[in-house]
């Protein structure tokens, strides 16, 4: 178990150090202030399908797949003994469909930002089973802490109001994006609403 924690944590710490990474360079305009980017009113959908996405954000929804992919069949060949595997499977397939419907719908911006979004968060609750197993319960309490500062600010503030309520307005409201499929928008918007609150019930 512990041994299972380091690697979720080196996973985790190596996502947001990447994906970060790449969305700071300078041809990425889409990154909100809230996030530590640079744009107060970043379009998603900006000359869509033709998106300008930034250098190497092509392989790191490769390697999101690949990772999300082998978690989906180690839960299936080896985890079938948890109480929760029918929606630990769930969960995972859920995550893995909706990385692999904003890449090959060319929806990589918005995809980004949503998996930046539960990767901080994912890392925080990383890091909180892993000092419950090996810290005294002075820094388990600063751990949980931050856990729920995180999910707080991005899940539960961010999520919903820097990036639904703002893809509402851009596709529906103004109309930015004429030529986006609504209904593979509205599946993803689900997805996406369902991969967050099947977060919180398993974590």
């Amino acid at each position: 178990m512990l041994g299972e924690r380091i690697f979720r944590l080196v996973v985790n710490v190596t996502c947001v150090a990447l994906l970060y990474k790449i969305l700071l360079q300078e041809d990425c305009d889409f990154l909100h202030v809230y996030l530590g980017g640079t744009v107060e009113v970043p379009l998603y959908y900006k000359n869509y399908p033709c998106l300008s996405t930034p250098e190497y954000l092509d392989d790191f929804y490769i390697f999101k797949l690949s990772y999300h992919l082998y978690e989906l069949a180690y839960c299936i060949l080896l985890q079938r003994t948890r109480q929760d595997f029918p929606e630990y499977v769930l969960h995972h397939l859920m995550t893995w469909s909706l990385i692999f419907f904003s890449y090959s719908l060319n929806m990589t911006s918005l995809g980004s930002i949503v998996m930046l979004v539960h990767d901080v968060t994912d890392l925080a609750v990383t890091i909180f089973k892993l000092s419950i197993d090996i810290t005294p319960i002075a820094i388990q309490g600063t751990s949980y802490g931050i856990m729920l500062l995180t999910w707080v600010y991005f899940r539960l503030w961010i999520f919903p109001f820097y990036l639904i309520h703002h893809l509402y307005w851009e596709c529906y409201g103004d109309n930015v994006c004429p030529k986006v499929n609504y209904s593979m928008l509205n599946m993803l918007f689900g997805f996406s609403n369902a991969v967050s609150l099947k977060s919180s019930v398993n974590r």
